[in-house]
């Protein structure tokens, strides 16, 4: 479980110093862990080299057998792939502080009565802070609509460039446009993330980025964060997130 492993799981695009941001002590990964179990937040575990993964939460932390029971999953084929995978990536948000660690193999376990996974605790645990998350791009071919509806005369639907659970950037159709200055807030804005369900969130500018595009037009990237944006909405970025950085390590193979 080596910190080079750790920070290939990351998948960013961007390389960090990730020394600052581990827990190493068993003490300090015992009470993380201890308090996202507490906090019932959704954890994802990517499983079978990063193929398959579970939406799941935290049960119980045990210092002393230095061990943790997480819930079952719903789907069972996905569970047994699970059992069988050696190395598996978990990912969550507690407090929009990301967390991630790997651990080996997991176990079967009844726990009150229901079937449960067991799996020893991590060596060392990454957390990154919300303005630290890796973005991750959305498909071109595709792209992601975020429809401001209460932007000024009229709701306007602008292009998202990439996306992460601490906001998201998108693309300026005019360099003149207004109402996208810094500090400028929008609080009814909604991106369908398909299949997964629909974001409604609220934005304020933090950034603009003048750009040139290959075909030689003057373009604006503006970057926006999520204003408390709720834990449902951020499950569901968390699901979409991760559905793209599955399909994007399957063309790398």
């Amino acid at each position: 479980m080596s910190q080079e492993n750790q920070s290939s799981a990351l998948g960013a695009s961007q390389t960090l110093d990730l020394t600052k941001y581990t827990l190493a002590s068993p003490v300090e990964i015992v009470h993380h862990l201890k308090a996202i179990a507490k906090s019932g937040y959704m954890v994802t575990v990517f499983s079978n080299k990063g193929k398959t993964f579970i939406l799941t939460r935290l049960l119980e932390v045990d210092a002393k057998k230095q061990s943790m029971i997480f819930d079952w999953g719903s789907d069972e084929a996905t569970n047994q792939q699970l059992l069988a995978s050696e190395r598996n990536v978990f990912v969550c948000s507690p407090e929009g502080v990301k967390t991630q660690f790997i651990t080996g193999q997991v176990r079967q376990v009844d726990f009150e009565g229901k079937p449960a996974f067991e799996v020893d605790l991590p060596v060392q645990i990454i957390k990154l802070q919300r303005r630290e998350f890796f973005r991750i791009r959305t498909p071109v071919g595709n792209p992601l609509l975020c429809t401001f509806t209460d932007y000024p005369g009229a709701p306007i639907d602008l292009a998202v460039f990439d996306i992460s659970l601490g906001g998201l950037a998108l693309w300026l159709p005019d360099l003149a446009m207004a109402g996208f200055d810094i500090g400028t807030q929008y609080l009814d804005c909604h991106v369908d993330l398909k299949p997964f369900g629909h974001l409604q969130c609220m934005l304020e500018v933090r950034h603009r980025l003048p750009l040139q595009m290959r075909n030689g037009q003057d373009a604006v990237r503006i970057g926006c964060t999520f204003i408390k944006l709720p834990t449902q909405m951020e499950n569901l970025i968390q699901r979409y997130v991760g559905q793209l950085e599955r399909e994007r390590r399957a063309m790398m193979r």
